[in-house]
């Protein structure tokens, strides 16, 4: 049951050295008060041992959207304000801008915790002797052919595009039974399991965008945290060493990405991979050993700057209602009607630009479709452009308290309610999301799953178990 994790001591001695530390050396300090709070408030809220926590992992990555900017100028030794300091964005509100975002996020999270307080999260031990692992791996095998495959087909149907792609988030969920079902029950095939996550890795550099090899790392720790019930200090130190090289592949991706997308589209302003994945491959190894010491430096600046999304938000206070006034819940409402009602009832429908809504709300005159771009402004400050700077908490809650009741409603206490929430890891991160994408990304995931779930498990159930002599 969420709601009743201990805090541990090693946890608050870490924050209060931390504190200390901010005190003594950075100007930041009552801003990161709310900010460093928030991971042992999650951590209480929605951490469970021995369970896969999505929920949790997916809020603590949210929270590095908002804390990661705070947290470099803290190692700078900067106010937050100055990190923006002859930038087009409003430097003198980025503390502001923070501390409401942090806020919100603690209303989002209390949101998904109020719907889900009653549920128990729990995945009895004796579940796996159900299934076969080596059976639940090949299953796994099966369905990412199925979705690499379908990627393509899928755009011969483009009214059902967004359908598709969501459904095909169900495949996280297969990953994680995989990768727990083997080291629990077949640690003879963690050789296998390993090759495949290397081919999977290999194969998504070849992409336009860095999460097709990001998730597959991301994933593979989550899995792998859902099976240590006590981490060693050996296994935090792993832990440790690999999230310095997600960091270090991110900050080599973001130093490379605009010549190997340009390379990818053969110049044309289009998110499109022109070329066979080889050539694209060997393009990105040779522009990654070409980064020097400065495009390195250079691109943590602008990797913590495309992870965190205050600036967008600040820029929306700065615009908002100085320049236009807030809307009074027009931008959630037309998210609701945006999926309510489908295109053949209101063909003048808008399409979705999102640099276009951001242009709108900050002035910023950000570039867009017509440049192959999109800068997202945000479901946080769509809430303040909506309902100002008090009232925006309300929606954000509701928002939150949604999520968890489409996570309640798809949790099983079995592998099926591992499989159907896993992919919640994702849909959960709204913050820089803007409204109607961040609503339509889960909304479409619950309904297509909600109306397929039966027939899936009827289906793919069987070819997993154990088979009974």
């Amino acid at each position: 049951m969420y709601g009743k994790a201990k805090i541990p001591g090693y946890l608050w001695i870490s924050i209060i050295l931390l504190f200390l530390a901010i005190y003594m050396w950075s100007p930041n300090i009552l801003i990161s008060i709310p900010v460093f709070l928030y991971v042992p408030f999650v951590y209480r809220f929605f951490y469970i041992k021995g369970n896969t926590n999505v929920l949790f992992w997916g809020l603590l990555f949210q929270w590095v959207t908002v804390s990661i900017q705070l947290i470099f100028s803290i190692y700078l030794g900067i106010p937050l304000n100055d990190l923006f300091k002859n930038t087009i964005f409003p430097a003198q509100l980025m503390e502001y801008t923070d501390f409401l975002s942090i806020i919100g996020l603690y209303f989002f999270t209390f949101g998904i915790f109020y719907a889900l307080k009653n549920v128990k999260i729990v995945i009895h031990e004796s579940v796996w002797d159900i299934y076969d692992a080596r059976k639940i791996f090949q299953v796994y095998i099966i369905v990412s052919i199925i979705i690499s495959a379908s990627q393509l087909a899928i755009w011969a149907f483009p009214n059902l595009v967004q359908y598709f792609f969501f459904f095909f988030y169900i495949k996280w969920g297969f990953f994680l039974v995989t990768f727990i079902s083997v080291f629990k029950r077949a640690p003879d095939l963690k050789i296998f399991l390993f090759a495949i996550i290397g081919i999977e890795f290999v194969l998504g550099l070849s992409s336009y965008f860095a999460s097709n090899f990001i998730n597959i790392l991301l994933f593979t720790l989550i899995a792998f945290a859902s099976i240590k019930r006590k981490v060693t200090f050996q296994q935090a130190a792993l832990f440790l060493v690999l999230g310095v090289l997600i960091f270090h592949l991110a900050v080599l991706w973001t130093a490379s990405k605009k010549d190997y997308r340009s390379f990818l589209n053969k110049g044309q302003k289009t998110q499109a991979v022109s070329v066979s994945k080889d050539a694209a491959r060997a393009k990105l190894l040779e522009l990654i050993v070409k980064v020097d010491k400065t495009t390195y430096n250079t691109a943590i600046e602008d990797l913590v700057n495309r992870i965190g999304y205050i600036q967008y938000f600040a820029a929306a206070i700065r615009f908002v209602p100085a320049f236009t006034p807030h809307e009074d819940g027009k931008i959630y409402l037309g998210a609701i009607s945006h999926f309510l009602v489908p295109r053949f009832i209101n063909p003048d429908k808008p399409i979705l630009d999102d640099s276009k809504h951001t242009n709108k709300y900050t002035g910023l005159g950000v570039s867009g479709k017509a440049q192959g771009t999109s800068f997202s402004l945000g479901s946080f400050a769509d809430a303040y452009i909506d309902f100002g700077p008090i009232f925006m908490f309300i929606p954000i809650f509701l928002f939150g308290y949604l999520i968890g009741y489409f996570f309640k409603y798809l949790y099983q206490p079995n592998l099926w309610g591992m499989i159907l929430t896993g992919p919640f890891f994702l849909l959960i991160n709204v913050y820089g999301v803007d409204t109607i994408k961040g609503l339509g990304f889960i909304l479409i995931y619950f309904v297509v799953i909600a109306v397929f779930k039966r027939y899936l498990i009827n289906i793919i159930d069987p070819l997993m178990r154990t088979r009974i002599k």
